[in-house]
């Protein structure tokens, strides 16, 4: 864990040391404003999705803008306990959940919160009956589709259905319903985004259709994202979205989501003037992440981020850029991904109108397991 070298409150930004996270508060605010208003509206609910960002402080935000299921989505064990540790009792764990030592933990969680799981093997299903009899909790149970990404997930219609059918006998266990997670659909051409949407999603739909015709409840539809949550939240059918990365946005979501502005940067300082057309600064892989792709430095024209390594970035230079940054001049990176970013970062500074706020904990960082 980093040592916080915490500001008083007030503190203009600027004078934070670098590199250090930043999150404009009004920026926030408005990304989930807009999507939640969007839910306020549909039968439909959003579910934030927090791996994105692994704060509990901008979770609570997040259900408190209204629009949602009242609760979120998690892709870990280990992120639901320090989630259930800050106060939600509402939790899905958008994943398979296998190992002993994890079903466990799960089983424990289930005894202060409502926890959600996905399946996609009835060896699983049985694993997660025995264990849940055995700690003497009940788990809620979705049937994880494959409708795009080749990950996890059992096949549409019949071969779901069977599986659904193992859940709903299982001791312990409560068939909650469907999801599916067909990943980013990232594209500025709106007819093609929704044409692929609609496909995954009305697998889906067919499918809940099939479980309910065998009797089996569908209390719960999950499917979507950030990138086409207005598309799954107004099919019928769909009760939620587990959309993440609005909040916060990044570079990648950036333009094709033109109705949120990415609201994270990393505050970064000129570290070197090596030669001309050429800088670098204090921000590399460990403090922006280069997992789905380059940072970009949108406030600086002319510049362009040619590489990252551990801890430094090197900029291109061209123009007035290269005639005007100095040594020990700050600027802003925008991460390419929020969720490997955030997860790089104890603590979140939170500003607004310039001036520091909130410093927010990363609680969930690093919760692997």
């Amino acid at each position: 864990m980093e040592r916080p070298i915490f500001k008083p409150l007030g503190t203009p930004v600027a004078q934070l040391d670098t590199p250090a996270l930043v999150v404009d508060l009004a920026l926030v605010e408005h990304n989930i404003a807009t999507l939640h208003a969007f839910f306020q509206q549909r039968e439909a609910k959003v579910r934030p999705h927090v791996t994105a960002h692994r704060c509990p402080a901008l979770a609570h935000k997040q259900l408190a803008a209204g629009g949602t299921v009242g609760g979120i989505s998690v892709t870990t064990v280990g992120e639901a306990e320090v989630f259930a540790d800050h106060g939600f009792d509402n939790i899905c764990v958008a994943n398979e959940v296998v190992t002993p030592p994890k079903i466990r933990r799960l089983c424990a969680l289930a005894r202060r919160a409502r926890m959600i799981v996905a399946v996609d093997n009835p060896a699983n299903v049985r694993d997660l009956s025995a264990a849940a009899a055995a700690h003497g909790v009940t788990l809620q149970v979705v049937v994880d589709l494959h409708t795009r990404l080749h990950r996890c997930g059992v096949e549409p219609g019949q071969p779901a259905v069977e599986l659904a059918r193992v859940v709903h006998a299982a001791p312990h266990l409560e068939l909650a319903g469907l999801m599916s997670y067909e990943g980013p659909i990232l594209t500025t051409d709106r007819e093609a985004l929704a044409a692929e949407s609609r496909q995954c999603i009305q697998r889906v739909l067919d499918t809940r259709a099939l479980l309910e015709r065998a009797g089996l409840p569908v209390r719960m539809v999950s499917v979507g994202n950030t990138s086409n949550y207005e598309i799954a939240g107004a099919m019928a059918g769909v009760t939620e979205v587990p959309a993440g990365a609005y909040a916060l946005l990044d570079a990648r979501y950036g333009p094709h989501r033109p109705q949120f502005t990415p609201a994270a940067r990393v505050m970064t300082t000129v570290t070197s003037r090596p030669e001309p057309g050429t800088a670098i600064a204090d921000a590399g892989q460990k403090a922006v992440s280069v997992d789905l792709g380059l940072p970009i430095a949108p406030d600086l024209p002319g510049a362009t981020v040619a590489s990252l390594s551990a801890e430094h970035c090197r900029l291109r230079l061209e123009a007035a850029a290269d005639d005007t940054l100095r040594l020990g001049d700050t600027f802003w990176l925008t991460p390419y991904d929020i969720g490997t970013c955030a997860n790089l970062y104890d603590y979140i500074h939170a500003v607004r109108d310039g001036c520091l706020e909130a410093v927010w904990r990363v609680a969930a960082r690093g919760q692997y397991r």
